[in-house]
Order: structure tokens, then C-alpha cells, then sequence
């Protein structure tokens, strides 16, 4: 057995000091020019291209806007891009209402993909937060399916973070963070030339904290949603020769963080902010990241890049697998994710045609073994639906009645307390060519198109043992000698327990399988004036098949891809000389082939994926950029996207069947908005403020009318996230190098459900944080 322990970094409380006194010698920097609207490349779509020029839908938040309103994190990064959201610890984020991992329940290949520097992120890497921010020069929400340039896991949409890279002026800054509810947080980031012109360097550091707001009752009201992370980031410019460069960079990552659910029962308040475990429960990560980009400028025309990526996270837990404050039950977990990607592509630009050719290789090896005991209900493995199925399809075929009393033999041992061991391996290895041009057929009209051709293999081999820890605890059938039947169905239901710990005990050798597509994408612009364009999209997006394990059987299956045909209209438009930028989308996606989840029993844990749901997703974007004066800024932004499940039955064995058509998808909000405002004196005071709305959501689509949800919270009740409306504001004052900012997010204190309460826990929104930041730079 092994376990997880949390560390303790030997060298925090030095950086701390370090970052600390590096704020109090640090000289004037150059500073922005506020004047000029500034022009954002988007980099995401493998061309470098103005936001304007870009027909998909990109919102892109840059440097200046993540350090004025301190979105320190993913997750506040996208509190402000219309039609995402997402909540740190909630399990992903959303774009265009659909889930980054999944919606429908099956499948293991992500909708999102995240890339730091051109590297793709783990799933459980961008759970935990997915990254720092701290010396980012912007992050680029792509809204959409990317599945023709960006390839596996785009299907939604992708998020490209750059952060800033060396160069050969030395320069430097420092922050320091101190808040409410133990934040802290201390950073720097600095660089400049060891040979000139020729080598630069630059290296960022991060240190935060946090204590948490929720109480554990057991563990004596100790905060059991912490968070602690750290970031080391270095990184090497080399020129040697005229149009070559390479950048070399290393980051090394760590977080650690508790649980951000709350108990929560009918009789709760809706502020209820504790928990009653006694083990610790806590998750992390620690990630490695070595990225080379090599650009070589071949002519006027042509220029070529290699993009190596390296990765290697570690994961785990250790989980009170009882969630109670007895010591009945823990698990621990240890997963490795190892990534390597190479993506080679050239670009060209002649007079009227521009584009890319390209070539990817990836591949994933996951590793992740687990061990401990857990508590299973009866209704969660399905013994009350066991006891009254006819024997046909594996029941007793009891009367209600009898079936009732038969389970009351068994209240000692529900639930039952399950030994379980298991050991995953999982490799995917991604192979793909891609093609994408635009063509100018005079100054008014452009064409686009793309394609790619990719290939996947999955491959997985599982191992698993199962045991009752309390079968003791079983009733013995020879106690009923005097009542044959029940003595008869005593031993028969002891048998079927144990049978399924025996049937979920078994191991599985490596099963593998190949999917190859080609995924299109055709366009065309219309360019009305210089300052007013609109475009028209259709693109091809796309999830692999795979294979998987049943828990309850020990068994592989395989499943098929399921596409989405994606229809988008785009405007960009520039208004009063400059100071006005209008941007738009409207989009319509069908979506066939989906990868649902199958119960095929009572037993909650035996599931396979199968294809065979059907949606559509249809909304809007809207966002404006406006620049009255040279001290005041003002953006906007407005969102819908309506879900919407075509064909999708949920049925567990037991329960009534339930018709998902027409309902929307779990964690999509139909409508979301956004204000800021941002205003500059002349003689360094500025004020700034942000107002976020997000409407209400389903928390939870599957599942919505179990019994063991309606037993505790009545027969019309439905999990639903709270609608909501988040202010933040700031004040501040710039002086020289130096900057002091009182900052508060979540102003007015709300209080919402940020994931409904589907059992007996839910995820709230964070309350009111008020902080101190202070910054310099040189």
C-alpha cells in the first residue's frame, strides 16, 4: 500500500523574502503607450493574424487586462470571455455551453484542449487551475470547434496561453499579494541579455496561498478548501545567425488544494459553509514543461517552425472514502500523465494567397493506480433493483414487500465497505497532416480552406481487484434455519455481493484500436469597407473514438468517433476612427454520434460508452472594445448558447427511463454577459471595475431523477446552478515604477450555487475577497 503525503517546499519561506525585498529597489520601466488602441495577434490558429482579421470566434485576454483585474488563474481569465465559464475545483470550464471533458457522460478524449507555449495540458492540471498567470503575455479563448488545425480534444473549442519570452533589454518586476482568508501570494519576473543579440533570458517565479473559507466540523473546523501552488519558469532565447531563433523553455509547477464542496441538506442554509470528514482529503500536481520552438525565416515568402513539447505530471490524492467522520474508509491515488509532441509547419504569404502546411505527432502514456476502501450504497450498486428483477434478466424476482424486508437483514452492511486496487495504462498516440490557406480573389473577397488528415490509437490494459471489507457484517443464512426461504435468500443474495466483487476482479490485457479521419473547413470574407468584414465558416469538429474499462465487469470496450458540423457567420468592424471595435459570431452546430454512457444494471459502476446521442448547439457572441479618451476604457460583452440534446435516453435498470430531447446539457448557462470599465487621472489614480452574468444551469443532466436524489431532496426536485451577477472593483494608484491596488472580487457578497447539490454536497461560489496588491517594475 502506498500513500500521499503532502510536501513542504525547504526553499518557500527564502523566495518569499526574496520576492518580497525585490519590490523595493526596482526601478522605472517604459510604459505603455494608453494613446493607441492596441493590436492583438492571435496566434492560436497557427497564423499569425490580427483579432480582426480572425473570421472564428477569439476572445484574447491580454497582460494588461490579467494584472489590472488580477485574474490570477484560468478560471478568473475566463470569468471574463462571453459564452465560457467555469469555476476552479467544479471539474472544467465551458465554451459555448459545452463541458471541456464531456457532456453526454461517455468517451475519454477532451471537447478543450489548453496549451501552454504550444504544450497541451493533462486533464487534471487544468481541474486544479490549470495555470498561473503571472508574467503571461495573453491568453486566447478560441470559441468553436479547432479540429482542423488544433487536431484531437478541440471539438468545443481550444485556450492558447503565450507567456512572455526573453529578450535582450534587461528588465524586471515583482508583486506582492496579501488578502483575506490567508492569501498570499509573491512573484517576480526577470530578464535580459547574457550575449548580445545573440542569447537572452528570462525567469519567473510565483509563490501563493490561500486558507480556505469551508470548516471540517471533525477535524477541528480546520479550512478543508486550501490551496497552495508554486511556479518556476526559465526560459533561453538563442540567435546565433540572422533569421534563426530558438527558445528554450523549462517550467516547473505544483499545486496543492482541498475540497471546494460544502455538505449540504434541505435544512441547510444556502451559506452553509462546513464539511464532517475525518481523513484528510486533499488533491495534487506537479508538473514539469519543456517546450523548444525553433523559427527560421527562409525567405520573404517562406518561414518554418518545430514546436517539441515535453511533459511529465504527477498526480493524486488522498480522499476520506466514506466522507464521514467515522474512519471507515480512505483511497489513494497516484496517476502520471507523459506527453510528447513535435509539430513541424511551414508558412508561406505571396501577394494574394497566405497558409500553412503542417505535421503533428503526439503521444500519451497515463499511468494511474489506486488503492483503499470506499462506501457503496445498496441503491449505488444496485441490490433493491437485484432483488425485485425477474431472474431472466439476472434478478430474484421478489415482490416489493418481501424484497424490503429481505433488505433489512442487510442495514448492518449498507453500506457495504469495498477493498478495491486498480491500475490503469492508457497510451494514445496521435499522428496528422494539415493544410490551410487563404486566397484573395480581389481586395473585396477571400476564400479560406483546410483540412486535416488524423490518425489516433488508443490503447488501454486495466487490472483490478475488489473486496467486501464488512462481510462480516452479512447475514449468516444458518441464523434463519427455521424460515428456508429467507435462509435460501440470504445465501443467494451473499453470493451475488460477493459475485460482484469477484466479477470486478480481474485483469485485462492491452486492447487496442485506430481511428483515422480527414476533417474539412471552408470560407469565405467579404471586406465592405477596410474597417468592416464578415465571413462565413463551416468547419468539421471531431472527438475519437477510444476504449474503456468497466468498472463493475473488468472489461475493455471500444467505442466510434462523433463529429460536429459547425455553420458560423463572423462581422469585424472598426468604428470612430478607431476608438470603436464592434466584433460578432452567430453559430449553429449539429451534433451526431455521441459518446454516451450506458448503465446496464442496477450497479451504478457498471457502464460502457456507446454512440448514440444526438444534439445541436445555437447561439451568438457579441463584444465591444470602446476608447472615448485616452484615460477611459470601456468593453462589453453579451453571450447565448442554447443546448440542446436531440436523442439521448438515460435508462437505468430499476428507474424510470428519462427522455434527455429537448433538455439542455449539464453546466451550460444559455445567457452570459460582461461590463468593465476602466478609468486612468493623469495624475495616477484609476479606478476600474467588471460586472459578470451568468445564467441559471442544470448541474446535473444523467441523473436528475434518481431515487437516491429524490429520497433526500423530494420527487420535483432538479440540481440547478444559481443565476448570478458578479461585481469586482479596484482602486489604485500608479506612481514612477510602482503600483499599490486595493482590490475586491465578488463586491456585493453573493451568494450562489456555483454546482447545485445533486446528493448531499454542492459546490458554492466564492464570497467576498478583499486584497492588497503591490507591484513594481524596471
Amino acid at each position: 500500500m502506498f500513500t500521499v503525503k503532502r510536501r513542504t517546499n525547504a526553499v518557500t519561506a527564502a523566495v518569499k523574502y526574496a520576492l518580497a525585498t525585490s519590490l523595493i529597489v526596482s526601478p522605472l520601466t517604459m510604459a505603455e503607450d494608453d494613446n493607441e488602441i492596441e493590436k492583438i495577434i492571435v496566434t492560436g490558429q497557427k497564423i499569425d493574424r490580427t483579432l480582426q482579421e480572425t473570421p472564428a470566434s477569439v476572445a484574447v485576454i491580454t497582460n494588461k487586462v490579467l494584472e489590472e483585474q488580477k485574474l490570477n488563474n484560468l478560471y478568473d481569465a475566463l470569468s471574463v470571455v462571453p459564452n465560457v465559464t467555469g469555476e476552479v475545483g467544479v471539474g472544467g470550464f465551458t465554451i459555448r455551453g459545452i463541458d471541456s471533458f464531456n457532456v453526454s457522460g461517455g468517451g475519454n478524449s477532451f471537447l478543450t484542449s489548453v496549451y501552454v507555449d504550444g504544450a497541451p495540458l493533462p486533464m487534471r492540471e487544468i481541474q486544479q487551475g490549470g495555470f498561473s498567470t503571472w508574467d503571461v503575455s495573453q491568453v486566447e479563448v478560441l470559441r468553436g470547434p479547432q479540429s482542423t488545425l488544433q487536431g484531437r480534444n478541440a471539438l468545443a473549442g481550444a485556450i492558447v496561453v503565450n507567456t512572455y519570452d526573453p529578450a535582450y533589454e534587461y528588465s524586471a518586476k515583482g508583486r506582492v499579494i496579501l488578502g483575506e482568508n490567508g492569501q498570499q501570494e509573491f512573484a517576480i519576473a526577470a530578464g535580459g541579455s547574457l550575449i548580445d543579440d545573440v542569447l537572452a533570458f528570462r525567469f519567473t517565479a510565483e509563490d501563493r496561498d490561500y486558507d480556505g473559507v469551508i470548516e471540517n466540523i471533525a477535524r477541528n473546523n480546520e479550512n478543508s478548501d486550501f490551496s497552495n501552488s508554486n511556479l518556476y519558469r526559465f526560459k533561453l532565447l538563442f540567435e546565433p545567425i540572422e533569421d534563426f531563433s530558438a527558445i528554450l523553455s523549462f517550467s516547473k509547477s505544483e499545486t496543492e488544494m482541498g475540497v471546494v464542496w460544502a455538505d449540504a441538506h434541505p435544512s441547510y442554509d444556502n451559506d452553509y459553509r462546513k464539511v464532517n470528514f475525518n481523513d484528510p482529503t486533499w488533491e495534487f500536481t506537479d508538473s514539469d514543461l519543456v517546450v523548444l520552438n525553433l523559427d527560421y525565416y527562409i525567405n520573404d515568402i517562406w518561414s518554418a517552425t518545430a514546436i517539441t513539447t515535453y511533459s511529465d505530471m504527477q498526480y493524486g490524492y488522498e480522499w476520506d472514502g466514506d466522507a464521514s467522520p467515522l474512519p471507515i474508509a480512505q483511497l489513494h491515488d497516484k496517476r502520471s500523465d507523459e506527453t510528447l509532441t513535435q509539430e513541424l509547419k511551414l508558412t508561406f504569404e505571396y501577394d494574394n494567397l497566405k497558409g500553412i502546411i503542417g505535421a503533428y505527432y503526439s503521444n500519451l502514456e497515463v499511468k494511474d493506480k489506486a488503492i483503499g476502501n470506499r462506501s457503496a450504497s445498496f441503491n449505488q450498486l444496485g441490490v433493491p433493483t437485484l432483488l425485485v428483477a425477474a431472474p431472466e434478466n439476472g434478478g430474484l424476482g421478489l415482490p416489493q414487500a418481501v424484497a424490503e424486508q429481505v433488505l433489512a437483514l442487510y442495514a448492518p452492511v449498507d453500506p457495504v465497505l469495498l477493498d478495491t486496487y486498480s491500475n490503469l495504462y492508457r497510451e494514445i498516440t496521435n499522428t496528422a497532416v494539415f493544410v490551410d490557406f487563404t486566397y484573395s480573389i480581389n481586395d473585396q473577397f477571400d476564400v479560406f480552406a483546410g483540412i486535416r488528415w488524423d490518425q489516433e490509437k488508443q490503447a488501454n490494459a486495466t487490472e483490478q481487484a475488489y473486496g467486501i471489507g464488512n462481510a462480516h457484517l452479512l447475514p449468516n443464512p444458518s441464523d434463519y434455519a427455521a424460515n428456508p426461504m429467507f435462509a435460501q435468500l440470504v445465501a443467494g443474495i451473499n453470493a451475488k455481493l460477493l459475485n460482484m466483487a469477484s466479477q470486478a476482479s480481474q485483469n485485462e490485457p492491452l486492447t487496442s484500436k485506430t481511428f483515422n479521419e480527414v476533417l474539412p473547413k471552408l470560407g469565405a470574407s467579404y471586406h465592405l469597407t477596410n474597417n468592416i468584414t464578415t465571413s462565413f465558416t463551416y468547419q468539421q469538429g471531431y472527438r475519437s473514438g477510444g476504449v474503456g474499462t468497466n468498472s463493475a465487469r473488468a472489461t475493455l470496450f471500444t467505442y466510434d468517433p462523433e463529429f460536429t458540423d459547425n455553420y458560423e457567420l463572423s462581422l469585424r468592424s472598426t468604428w470612430l476612427d478607431g476608438t470603436l471595435v464592434t466584433n460578432a459570431n452567430v453559430f449553429y452546430l449539429d451534433w451526431q454520434d455521441q459518446q454516451v454512457s450506458v448503465q446496464l444494471s442496477g450497479n451504478q459502476y457498471d457502464r460502457e460508452t456507446t454512440n448514440a446521442g444526438k444534439s445541436t448547439v445555437q447561439g451568438f457572441e457579441f463584444e465591444l472594445f470602446y476608447y472615448p479618451t485616452n484615460n477611459l476604457t470601456l468593453t462589453a460583452g453579451f453571450g447565448r448558447a442554447k443546448t440542446e440534446f436531440e436523442e439521448f435516453l438515460v435508462a437505468i435498470p430499476g428507474e424510470p427511463t428519462l427522455d434527455l430531447k429537448g433538455q439542455p446539457f449539464a453546466d451550460s448557462p444559455e445567457w452570459t454577459a460582461n461590463l468593465a470599465a476602466s478609468y486612468h487621472t493623469d495624475f495616477g489614480l484609476y479606478l476600474s471595475a467588471d460586472a459578470n452574468y451568468q445564467d441559471s444551469a442544470l448541474a446535473d443532466t444523467m441523473y436528475q431523477n434518481s431515487n437516491e436524489m429524490k429520497n433526500l431532496w423530494g420527487e420535483n426536485y432538479v440540481p440547478q446552478n444559481d443565476a448570478r451577477t458578479l461585481i469586482n472593483a479596484r482602486i489604485g494608484y500608479q506612481w514612477e515604477n510602482y503600483d499599490i491596488q486595493l482590490s475586491a472580487k465578488n463586491l456585493t457578497d453573493k451568494v450562489y450555487d456555483a454546482r447545485g447539490a445533486r446528493t448531499n454536497n454542492k459546490t458554492l461560489g466564492q464570497p467576498r475577497q478583499l486584497s492588497l496588491s503591490f507591484t513594481a517594475s524596471f
